[in-house]
């Protein structure tokens, strides 16, 4: 598990995207993943390690 999928990366969503994803509301979480993903890439770049992690984490979770 990257830092994000535990929620210690800092990343304020993504804290709640895991939590909504760990108790099988995808309804709530793949939103979060993408609103978060989204402002990883406009801020940090498509390429920056967090935008990756989150982006793993956001394709795990749409399956």
């Amino acid at each position: 598990m990257g830092l994000a999928r535990t929620g210690r990366s800092g990343i304020p969503g993504t804290r709640s995207a895991y939590a909504y994803e760990s108790v099988g509301d995808l309804g709530r979480a793949i939103p979060m993943y993408e609103t978060t993903l989204a402002d990883c890439e406009r801020i940090l770049g498509n390429d920056h390690a967090l935008t990756k992690t989150v982006r793993d984490n956001a394709d795990t979770a749409t399956g």
